[in-house]
């Protein structure tokens, strides 16, 4: 069958669409999320959106506004990420979006709605003042519709709906509804703050980040002191290091939340600890412990079934941070559970680290450069293996930052005494089969072109200083030397 996608008759042809959006250029790829957003309710077309996610993150275009994505504002920095490694402080699972929806149309202002509704679609992508004026009116009146429905569960509304139902009884669904809607009654307030507290994630937190949610913060408590809290999980997962707020917080005037200024902070304090734990547990049903982390990637919305090197890296350099500025606040509060809740997050650090940068080492930096082929002639030359051989290698020489914090000394000094003493190896093999190539320009382009990327490849795991000696031989034997 060959029915066009507009929710009738499409469903054999959107699964093969969903690989091509992966290839076809940027502006085409925006283009077909355009018309899919026509038809977005229909259930083939959910399941492409969902396929195709990974790109939609990193293109991201304007979307088509709706009034579901304008009540998800407030929140959305604390919606657990697509990343799957990357875990907001106090985070909100997506699953939570349908039922949050679903529980504000039936058991809010109907007529309020259809005409917000009708807004939405009246304005343009990116037009966000015109978003917030929407939500300004939308979020109180869903808050109060939450509160309302789940708030005694399986209480009917005054419409007599059974708004419990929705939930099935899931404890934690209802919980993270209130959640929300503590989130939807500062709307206003959380999104000012993000535009003081950007982009996004926020790398340090400057005077001027600090006074702004210092004020969202005082502005907040004189509407309820208890959701001066969630207006510091949005702050907390804006940053880049969200044990950066735990250092200031004490030091913040809250105004009228003084007096839960200490509950405050033994909440965010903890959540921040669970929050490295989560992000700990997710590293390892990754796979970050395990080999094969040569820098390729799984094929397009496929799991990763282990982390790049220089992913790696970044990871635990992230983690590290966090780990240590959580710790400096926690000796604070002398609570040695604390501190073996981050020894162990720092141990499966140690285990990523030391799997996907220093096991591979061999198999994603040596093997990068070739062997002399049996018949003489150069190997030809492998770009993506070098480029993935060099990010290795990168990654490896980072790893001097994270070795005292991560006890990868020793460990770390004989994986680079290792690839030291196999790139020169196998650059000296490939020296002394270059005269076999040097009678053919061509082959003779390519032993240059595999001697040079192996001095390359040593630089950057030994330093310049190390390979000048390959260098001068290479040189020599290519007639590279020029007169000074």
């Amino acid at each position: 069958m060959t029915g066009p996608a507009d929710g009738q008759g499409g469903g054999d042809r959107l699964p093969g669409l969903e690989n091509r959006l992966f290839d076809i250029p940027e502006d085409k790829f925006i283009e077909v999320v355009r018309l899919l957003e026509r038809v977005r309710d229909h259930p083939e077309v959910r399941q492409t959106f969902a396929a195709i996610r990974p790109r939609l993150v990193q293109v991201r275009p304007n979307r088509r506004p709706t009034l579901k994505r304008v009540l998800c504002m407030p929140f959305e920095d604390v919606l657990e990420s697509f990343s799957g490694l990357d875990v907001p402080v106090g985070r909100i699972e997506r699953r939570v979006i349908d039922p949050v929806w679903r529980l504000v149309t039936e058991c809010g202002d109907r007529a309020l709605i259809d005409q917000l509704d009708r807004q939405v679609q009246e304005t343009a992508p990116g037009n966000l003042n015109a978003l917030r004026n929407i939500g300004r009116r939308l979020w109180p009146m869903a808050a109060q519709a939450i509160r309302g429905a789940v708030g005694g569960a399986g209480e009917q509304d005054t419409g007599g709906q059974p708004p419990w139902r929705v939930l099935q009884g899931d404890e934690e669904m209802r919980r993270q509804l209130l959640d929300v809607a503590a989130f939807l009654e500062i709307g206003l307030t959380i999104e000012s703050l993000k535009d003081a507290l950007a982009p996004r994630p926020l790398a340090a937190l400057d005077d001027i980040h600090v006074d702004a949610i210092e004020q969202a913060a005082q502005a907040v408590a004189r509407q309820s002191a208890g959701l001066v809290y969630y207006l510091l999980l949005v702050a907390a997962s804006r940053m880049a290091n969200p044990a950066d707020l735990l250092t200031v917080l004490n030091d913040l005037d809250l105004g009228k939340a003084r007096r839960e200024q200490p509950a405050i902070f033994a909440q965010l304090s903890g959540l921040v600890v669970t929050n490295l734990e989560e992000r700990s547990a997710r590293l390892e049903s990754k796979g970050g412990g395990k080999g094969g982390g040569t820098g390729h990637s799984a094929g397009q919305g496929e799991a990763a079934v282990a982390i790049a090197p220089e992913e790696a890296i970044a990871i635990a350099e992230r983690l590290v941070a966090s780990i240590d500025t959580t710790a400096a606040v926690m000796d604070v509060r002398a609570d040695p559970l604390y501190r073996e809740r981050l020894d162990a997050v720092k141990a499966t650090v140690r285990t990523m680290v030391s799997g996907a940068v220093l096991d591979t080492a061999p198999a994603g930096i040596l093997t990068a450069v070739p062997s002399p082929a049996a018949n003489g002639r150069p190997a030809p030359v492998d770009e993506d293996a070098q480029a993935a051989a060099e990010d290795h290698a990168r990654a490896l020489r980072r790893c001097e930052g994270l070795a005292g914090a991560l006890g990868l000394h020793e460990p770390l000094k004989d994986t680079m005494a290792s690839m030291e003493k196999g790139l020169m190896a196998r650059a000296q093999a490939l020296l002394a089969d270059y005269p076999k190539a040097a009678g053919d320009p061509d082959d003779a382009e390519t032993a240059e072109m595999n001697l040079f990327y192996a001095l390359r490849l040593l630089e950057l795991v030994a330093g310049p200083a190390k390979a000048d000696r390959l260098r001068t031989a290479i040189m020599a034997a290519t007639g590279e030397f020029t007169e000074e």
